[in-house]
């Protein structure tokens, strides 16, 4: 009997690229290969790549020089680059790289046992034919959106993955989701936004999505296997459309009431949202659906008007305050995380406190602060230049993250003493050894409630994947600490 070849495969960035990398290791599974959780026992290196920051490219650099520091040094092994960066640089990397043998973008992802096979033999790359194939055509993109897509670039060169994605779920593993007893769902493909930031569009492609009666029978599959919380991933979740030829129009807010209907599931989620794609209609759905958890995050990147146009954003701060009133306002206890970038070109003292404002007003729960780096071929590393200096932006995100934790533990604390649901995930990184005596087999476990706060508690390890409610008393910026109640 042929031994089977083992595969490590190691993901970078968000939600997309975990899920994807859940989809690719069902698929390499059944056709014969083994995933293992050591890279040094593996015949197959796999890197599922991010291009969003710099910070997270130069990650992969530097796990692509090790790995081909291996194979020069003779070990027999075969090392892909998978996901964004692999759309983004192409061929760049196998001549960058002599040991890489393989290169694949998202769109591709389906074809990779293929592709695998024969890395042997030929190296492999299966990017470029999908980008010519796929160029956005500016009659077909919104009028909104159009100016910014010829801005971005005479590089108009994108992927459209949604077919070619079918065979990845209709093969998926449902008994190997990321946590217990939950599952990513992907509902769309790409975005028409064109921030001038932003990357995205040149590498997941333009917005396409999957029809609401395959995103069901997804869920319905992972619920029969024993999932309950099913989060719906989009690049802008909240502009979900599709509509068949001749039929009616599915938003959002439908695909949440057909999806509540499945027996077996308990919460649902949905990320990432954008600020001008939410209407009442959403809103109330996660009001009056009990199963759809009271938590949105939607990035807002600035609190001033005048970095919002820089950014290419289609909102200004006071629409933005609007949205976070309604959400406030038509859902009771709402939670809200955000997103915010330091140092865009141009910002200045000003409109850096304007963030910092924004934080405070709108009360996060927590807010993801990154600092702005070009991403090669969006339009504000073509045309503004990075103009703040390091030093700059490192003290503004010091600041907004000291913001944000005073913010985050006012919010907290108000929740010593009351009872939450929690999912438990498992056992917390920072549980220490098993205690002995009364407290004997109970280690600290950790979870989330419907408002996605973080909670700790004591208890068995079979929690796992069950629900359990937690009295809350003691709270930190990042952390709740609490009690199973029995």
């Amino acid at each position: 009997m042929l031994k089977a070849v083992k595969v490590y495969l190691e993901t970078m960035g968000c939600q997309m690229n975990a899920l994807d990398s859940e989809l690719v290791g069902s698929l390499l599974r059944q056709s014969g290969m083994e995933l293992t959780a050591d890279p040094k026992a593996a015949d197959v290196l796999l890197y599922n790549t991010c291009s969003v920051r710099q910070h997270a490219e130069e990650k992969v650099h530097s796990r692509l020089g090790w790995a081909c520091q291996r194979k020069a040094d003779g070990k027999a092994i075969v090392i892909g680059v998978l996901g964004c960066m692999a759309q983004r640089l192409g061929k760049d990397l196998l001549s960058r790289y002599a040991g890489v043998d393989l290169v694949c973008g998202p769109g591709q992802l389906a074809r990779l046992p293929e592709l695998l096979a024969t890395a042997r033999d030929q190296k492999q790359l299966a990017v470029d034919e999908v980008s010519r194939a796929s160029r956005p055509r500016a009659g077909k993109m919104p009028a909104t959106h159009r100016s910014a897509a010829v801005r971005q670039g005479e590089q108009e060169d994108d992927i459209a993955a949604g077919p070619a994605l079918d065979r990845l779920y209709d093969g998926r593993d449902v008994l190997s989701t990321h946590l217990p007893g939950q599952a990513y769902v992907r509902i769309m493909h790409g975005c028409d936004h064109f921030c001038s930031f932003c990357i995205v569009p040149f590498v997941r492609g333009r917005q396409e999505s999957r029809s609401p009666q395959s995103i069901y029978q997804e869920c319905r599959r992972l619920a029969d296997a024993g999932v309950t919380q099913v989060t719906l991933l989009g690049q802008t979740v909240n502009s979900y459309s599709h509509r068949p030829e001749g039929g009616s129009e599915t938003r959002l807010a439908d695909l949440l009431e057909r999806l509540s209907d499945i027996a077996g599931l308990r919460r649902l989620r949905f990320v990432t949202g954008y600020p001008t794609d939410f209407d009442d209609r959403l809103l109330q759905a996660m009001r009056d659906l009990p199963k759809v958890c009271e938590f949105l995050h939607v990035p807002a990147q600035s609190g001033s008007d005048r970095m919002l146009r820089a950014m290419n954003r289609h909102y200004t701060r006071d629409e933005y305050d609007q949205l976070i009133d309604r959400a406030r306002s038509i859902v009771p206890g709402i939670c809200i995380a955000g997103d915010f970038i330091v140092g865009f070109p141009g910002e200045s003292e000003e409109d850096h406190q304007a963030s910092a404002d924004l934080i405070r007003r709108t009360r996060y729960r927590n807010s993801y602060i990154f600092k702005y780096s070009p991403r090669p071929g969006t339009l504000s590393a073509k045309r503004l230049g990075d103009d703040v200096p390091e030093a700059q932006k490192k003290r503004r995100n010091g600041e907004l993250l000291a913001v944000q934790a005073q913010v985050s533990l006012a919010g907290n604390a108000a929740l010593i003493g009351s009872n939450l649901e929690v999912l438990v995930e498992g056992v917390s990184r920072r549980s220490g050894k098993q205690p002995k005596g009364p407290a004997a087999g109970q280690v600290q476990l950790i979870g989330r409630s419907r408002g996605d706060h973080i909670v700790v508690f004591d208890g068995p390890k079979d929690l796992a994947g069950q629900y359990v409610n937690v009295r809350i008393e003691s709270a930190t910026a990042l952390t709740l600490a609490g009690k199973r109640e029995a």
